[in-house]
């Protein structure tokens, strides 16, 4: 019988270690089709015609979203926690990070908040051998941005973007997140001392820089 995710209470979190509930799950919802972000530069893409030049540039930028958002929205940003449990990853998240056979992960899932708007959806997995040493932190994760702690990790290396388009009800996205039309996302496999988690952001209806 499948499992599901634990949805928190986005004002409960109080960083204790009940904070991600464990939950095994062997759903595997349809996977979306993430591409090299390279095969979307210097062509006339169907990225190019969906989405407007300020929002390609959000996809494509190196540097960090959360301060960007912060920045866009003059301080009116929230991270809004919607579940965080120990799980399977998808059978593409699990190739990205290379992970052990049927080894779990923390997933985390959130909505990134401006001006009271979900802007974006971001999905975290961070598997069970990188929550180790000096990053077993994150085994106890609150509602606080992780984008912003790894951009303040010097040993952070971050891997190529790829992309992907998702409908407006695709079982990626919490159905609370659910819209009419389609989204674009990005997905990032980050590093931190040699450990590998993975994030996914998608850009939702809300979303005016």
């Amino acid at each position: 019988m499948a499992g599901r995710l634990a949805t928190l209470d986005s004002n409960s979190h109080t960083g204790s270690p009940l904070l991600y509930a464990v939950e095994s799950s062997e759903y595997q919802p349809d996977e979306p089709i993430w591409r090299d972000y390279r095969c979307y530069k210097g062509t006339q893409s169907r990225m190019e015609i969906a989405l407007p030049a300020c929002a390609r540039e959000w996809l494509l930028d190196p540097g960090s979203l959360t301060q960007r958002l912060i920045k866009a929205s003059q301080g009116h940003f929230e991270v809004q926690v919607l579940s965080q449990c120990w799980g399977r990853p998808q059978v593409c998240e699990t190739a990205l990070l290379e992970m052990r056979s049927r080894e779990a992960a923390i997933i985390r899932q959130v909505a990134l908040l401006c001006r009271g708007q979900p802007w974006v959806f971001a999905r975290s997995v961070i598997p069970a051998s990188s929550v180790s040493g000096r990053l077993r932190r994150l085994r106890i994760f609150d509602n606080s941005s992780l984008g912003e702690m790894l951009f303040t990790d010097k040993t952070m290396r971050r891997h190529p973007f790829e992309l992907a388009v998702f409908a407006g009800d695709s079982p990626y996205i919490p159905s609370q997140l659910h819209q009419q039309q389609a989204m674009w996302g990005r997905r990032c496999r980050f590093e931190l001392t040699g450990k590998p988690l993975m994030v996914s952001e998608i850009f939702l209806r809300h979303f005016r820089p």
